[in-house]
């Protein structure tokens, strides 16, 4: 089989076998691989356990399927099979991914959809306070908004998950979701074959860290000033105002990012409140 002491790899292998090297990724690059590119749903990165590692030891996490006090609710949107319609002849209110705009839902545009449609997703009714999560697509998947205002008596949604009613300020957990903290694990947890996509029992494995309730308020409080502002950018939309509509819109960002930064210094012990 050998000649002499040199094993030739022919000799093991009586037939052509071909071995393709990757030269092009270092062991950063793979360390740093975006999710929606791996191959497998397992997949882990260092990284995301890192970041988590960074939570201040006074605080203690609980998952979000611990937290509630309704169950999630499950997509499902309107299906012209079922001979149900998207129209603005239509009045009930109808909300999809592209309402979920960074600092609140879209007001200024609303779709709208048939009476049948909303019969059978009923159970999807918008309330206040309603968060509702983006659980597929590449891109789309993290994406969340809270429900400030139910515009009309009836309404329904269209593949988001509806997180309501749990245990921990809706506001704080809305705001916890976008932070580094919220974001890594909804990261972590995509899947990398066949679609993007997140279950009802992924989002409720999610960890929230549960700082102090008057922390939550003060939280709430300053989204809710963040709100005043996204509200007056809708407005300024409605009536084609598109000058100061950028104004607010870019103002009501600014103080989000404030503070989800806040709040993130909080979680890490760096502060003690957020205002």
């Amino acid at each position: 089989m050998s000649r002499g002491k040199d094993l030739i790899l022919s000799d093991l292998f009586p037939f052509d076998v071909r071995v393709d090297i990757r030269a092009d990724k270092t062991l950063f690059d793979l360390d740093n691989a975006n999710p929606s590119s791996r191959w497998d749903p397992t997949f882990w990165n260092p990284k995301f356990d890192e970041a988590l590692s960074e939570i201040s030891s006074k605080y203690k996490m609980q998952t979000i399927g611990s937290l509630l006090n309704e169950p999630i609710i499950a997509p499902d949107h309107v299906r012209a099979s079922k001979g149900e319609k998207i129209c603005s002849k239509y009045n009930v209110e109808y909300r999809t991914l592209k309402d979920l705009l960074f600092t609140g839902l879209n007001y200024a545009h609303i779709n709208y959809c048939s009476d049948n449609a909303y019969k059978r997703l009923k159970r999807t009714q918008l309330k206040v306070n309603d968060i509702l999560f983006a659980g597929s697509g590449v891109g789309a998947i993290g994406r969340i908004g809270l429900v400030e205002k139910v515009i009309m008596k009836k309404s329904c949604v269209g593949d988001l998950f509806i997180i309501r009613n749990t245990k921990v300020n809706q506001q704080y957990l809305y705001v916890y979701l976008l932070t580094e903290f919220g974001q890594i694990q909804i990261k972590k947890i995509f899947h990398g074959v066949q679609s993007a996509k997140i279950s009802t029992k992924e989002i409720e494995s999610l960890r929230v860290v549960i700082v102090p309730e008057i922390i939550q308020k003060h939280i709430e409080s300053s989204y809710k000033i963040i709100f005043s502002v996204h509200n007056k950018a809708m407005e300024c939309r409605k009536s084609k105002n598109e000058k100061v509509y950028e104004k607010n819109m870019s103002k009501a960002s600014a103080m989000l990012n404030e503070l989800i930064e806040k709040t993130e210094d909080v979680i890490r012990g760096k502060q003690k409140d957020v205002i």
